[in-house]
């Protein structure tokens, strides 16, 4: 879960010091330079990266995730936040 304090404004967006490579439409693989680590994203972690290319905050996220699958907030909140929170703690999403 993110939690936001009072008059805090976090902001996401994707780490441009990965090396990002898509295999085919559904399967991308992130490397970290640093670390030498890989980690492996299918369709759904795709579009959240591709909605990342921009900085945005959770609410921004969600607003494009809810477009990209038409599909209510409340369906998508939980999701984005467990997945952002995993992007957050590997480093290829930053936290601004």
């Amino acid at each position: 879960m993110v939690i936001k304090g009072e008059g805090d404004c976090m902001v996401y967006q994707k780490n441009k010091e990965m090396q990002y490579i898509q295999t085919d439409e559904t399967s991308l693989s992130v490397y970290n330079p640093v670390t030498g680590d890989a980690i492996f994203f299918d369709a759904e972690g795709i579009d959240i990266l591709n909605a990342l290319d921009e900085p945005r905050d959770l609410e921004g996220l969600i607003a494009a995730l809810c477009e990209i699958y038409d599909a209510a907030p409340n369906n998508i909140r939980e999701y984005a936040e467990k997945f952002l929170k995993k992007l957050t703690e590997e480093k290829v999403v930053l936290l601004c």
